[in-house]
């Protein structure tokens, strides 16, 4: 994107790319308000970026900043994630998107932060490993490493029946 993003190309990529990167926080969140904040706030952030500065990859550059904006909100307010999941069982019918989160959630208890970041990434995202190694601004061999040690102890999990080993 060029330095200096209009209204038009701003709609254009929001039009693109706000129902993925709404997944994108809520599936960290668990919370459908604070992730349409985090998304609303990237896209600000984009476009006074854009003012500034050439933007060469918006994707990678909106993934990051939702990814940084959802750290922010958990730093912020720690118990959002342990309030959503306890709040589950009071929910008299959740949405299915709700009941994903949760599924999606006990599956990856069990693994270190920045292997499950990975994953999310990947499965929940449709990202591929280049693509994640951008966001994350990690090397696509750290990311493949982290991919193959999540899955390994997923595969281990499942087998033995077990999601919170």
């Amino acid at each position: 994107m060029n330095k200096g993003t209009d209204i038009k190309q701003l709609e254009r990529l929001i039009d693109e790319w706000q129902d993925s990167l709404y997944s994108l926080a809520f599936f960290r969140l668990g919370d459908e308000g604070a992730a349409q904040d985090v998304v609303q706030e990237a896209f600000i952030r984009y476009y006074r970026e854009s003012q500034r500065t050439a933007i060469t990859n918006a994707k990678a550059w909106l993934y990051r900043t939702t990814l940084n904006l959802v750290t922010d909100q958990l730093r912020r307010k720690p118990t959002i994630r342990a309030v959503q999941l306890s709040a589950a069982n009071e929910i008299a019918e959740p949405s299915e998107l709700f009941k994903e989160y949760l599924r999606l959630e006990d599956l990856l208890a069990p693994l270190p932060d920045e292997q499950a970041e990975v994953v999310r990434l990947h499965f929940t995202d449709d990202l591929s490993m280049a693509e994640i190694a951008e966001i994350l601004d990690i090397s696509r061999d750290t990311v493949k490493s982290r991919y193959r040690y999540a899955m390994a102890k997923l595969r281990k999990n499942l087998s033995h029946g077990d999601t919170n080993r």
